[in-house]
């Protein structure tokens, strides 16, 4: 996937904790005893992700990204909706395959001058704000995702109005219903380096990242097949990853 997608990936990722999932996926293609194609998928009851989908540069043009995502499908099983985060040229191949797109998210690295700030209305979380927190995820995706909340409550913080989740790989999810607790709560986590995502429409969000200097990267698309989810794209500050948002 390093390869593929020209980032480092190491352990834990994304895909290892999706790995470990009861309902979490993680495929292979081999060739001559060498990996030569990735593909993972993410099941929260209804809906599922599909993610992961790399192809080293010697293999493509045999349609091995149509044959993994396919693949990751087909292992998660039957649910009403599938959804992805496509990038620019993913995009065709997945609409080909009856994904339609729903948003784009522009994605950024933390600026090397970062560092996180003490911030008098940023807190840790507490075992009282739980609760809130797993509702809040469900308010701004529509998902019942509670296996990646639960995983990332440790070393969360919180704002009045907002939560940024620590899950176990190098990510600081933030979700919030006000614009001044978002914008807190991603003063208190940047750092260099660290891989930010927010949708296109939730524009303070965008603004705070460009006011940090956040050096942009690329944009994905939000694509969906089946039925539509009501998500609120303007609380999403942040994202857990480029895998299932």
């Amino acid at each position: 996937m390093s390869i593929a997608f020209g980032v480092p990936n190491r352990g834990p990722s994304v895909h290892t904790w999706a790995f470990e999932q009861d309902d979490g996926h993680l495929l292979v293609a081999e060739r001559d005893g060498r990996v030569i194609a990735t593909g993972a998928s993410i099941g929260f009851g209804s809906t599922a992700w599909i993610g992961a989908i790399a192809v080293r540069p010697e293999a493509r043009g045999e349609k091995l990204g149509k044959r993994m995502t396919e693949a990751a499908i087909e292992a998660v099983g039957e649910r009403a909706t599938l959804l992805l985060l496509a990038s620019p040229s993913g995009r065709a191949i997945y609409e080909r395959m009856g994904f339609e797109p729903e948003g784009a998210f522009r994605v950024f690295s933390g600026p090397a001058h970062a560092k996180p700030a003490e911030r008098e209305d940023v807190r840790p979380a507490t075992e009282a704000d739980y609760a809130g927190m797993r509702a809040l995820d469900v308010l701004a995706t529509g998902e019942d995702r509670h296996a990646a909340i639960d995983a990332a409550l440790e070393g969360a913080l919180v704002a009045d109005g907002g939560v940024a989740l620590r899950p176990p790989f190098a990510a600081r999810p933030i979700i919030a219903t006000d614009s001044n607790a978002g914008r807190a709560l991603l003063d208190a986590v940047i750092e260099p380096g660290i891989r930010l995502a927010a949708p296109q429409a939730n524009l303070p969000a965008v603004q705070a990242l460009l006011d940090h200097g956040c050096e942009e990267r690329h944009g994905v698309e939000r694509m969906r097949r089946g039925a539509p989810v009501t998500w609120n794209p303007e609380l999403q500050w942040g994202v857990f990853s480029l895998f299932f948002g």
